[in-house]
């Protein structure tokens, strides 16, 4: 098992903080077109590449950020040997909302991701590569699956407070996924309750918080057979439990980012094929069903979820 997490040069974190935050308010149209990179990269641990690596895609805006030192530190704590990116997608100029609404930018830094995981595989071919995905950035983990070519693949992925609209098709991106998407949704989640009815989703639906994260994901019941497998055999859709509160998840927007909760209940799923996580009495959903019985729009009611 690697060591702790370091920084990928010598000097001290506060003091690299701090660098950020200045350049950020002395130059922030340079920032606006690449992000703070020096933000992204304070979680980002590249030793035991050969081993496999795991990609973070934060949320939206500054607020995005969170998760980029507590994920990777729940990942060593969990024992997670290969290396650790996160990716860096966010933009300064126009902040939460140009994140959650500037399609074009936002698929663009998809495909940019899509580059990243092919050149990783491209050099270690038989290692695995992991996605775990905060909010918005989970509309972009998607967009960087549905981009990758037929011949690379990723192992699992993890959702957390998802943003993207829960029937959003994942049938594309589940083609590039050998193992789970595992989706923690919680009805608990005020920022996605309140905030994405008047945003929307990543992906651009006005259905009020019609969202994976809250309710989980779950396919048109038009679906068909190939799709309705695809959902059956990849997407495991995890609702909030008490249980998870010891681990620091209490079912609000960033609660999944806690190094606790990565390190004994994401971590596992990564590393070995693992549906736990729900009660023994809980059947992890595959968006066979609605999620939860609650509708939430028209087009739930018309299609049972």
């Amino acid at each position: 098992m690697n060591g702790p997490v370091q920084a990928r040069n010598d000097q001290p974190i506060p003091n690299r903080i701090m660098r950020c935050a200045v350049v950020a308010l002395m130059f922030p149209a340079a920032l606006g077109a690449t992000g703070c990179s020096l933000i992204s990269h304070l979680g980002t641990d590249l030793r035991g590449a050969s081993l496999g690596k795991t990609f973070y895609v934060g949320g939206a805006g500054p607020f995005g950020n969170i998760g980029t030192l507590d994920v990777p530190a729940g990942l060593r704590d969990g024992g997670y040997e290969g290396a650790i990116e996160v990716f860096g997608w966010q933009s300064w100029l126009g902040g939460t909302l140009r994140d959650q609404l500037d399609r074009k930018r936002n698929k663009g830094q998809a495909r940019r991701l899509a580059r990243m995981i092919r050149r990783h595989l491209d050099r270690y071919p038989n290692s695995r590569v992991n996605i775990i995905a905060l909010s918005a950035g989970t509309g972009v983990a998607t967009w960087a699956l549905e981009r990758l070519p037929e011949k690379y693949r990723v192992a699992n992925v993890v959702f957390l407070g998802s943003s993207l609209s829960r029937q959003y098709d994942l049938s594309k991106a589940l083609r590039r996924v050998d193992g789970k998407l595992y989706n923690f949704y919680s009805t608990r989640d005020r920022i996605l309750r309140y905030a994405i009815a008047l945003s929307g989703s990543i992906d651009g639906e006005f259905q009020g918080p019609n969202v994976a994260g809250l309710y989980g994901f779950a396919h048109s019941r038009r679906s068909d057979a190939p799709t309705r497998a695809l959902y059956a055999a990849h997407v495991r859709n995890l609702p909030w439990r008490r249980a998870y509160a010891r681990f620091g998840y209490h079912g609000l927007h960033t609660d999944g980012t806690n190094p606790r909760f990565i390190a004994r209940i994401v971590t596992p799923k990564l590393t070995r094929s693992d549906d736990r996580g729900v009660a023994d009495d809980e059947k992890p959903n595959n968006g066979e069903e609605p999620a939860t019985s609650r509708p939430t729009s028209l087009h739930s009611r018309a299609e049972g979820g």
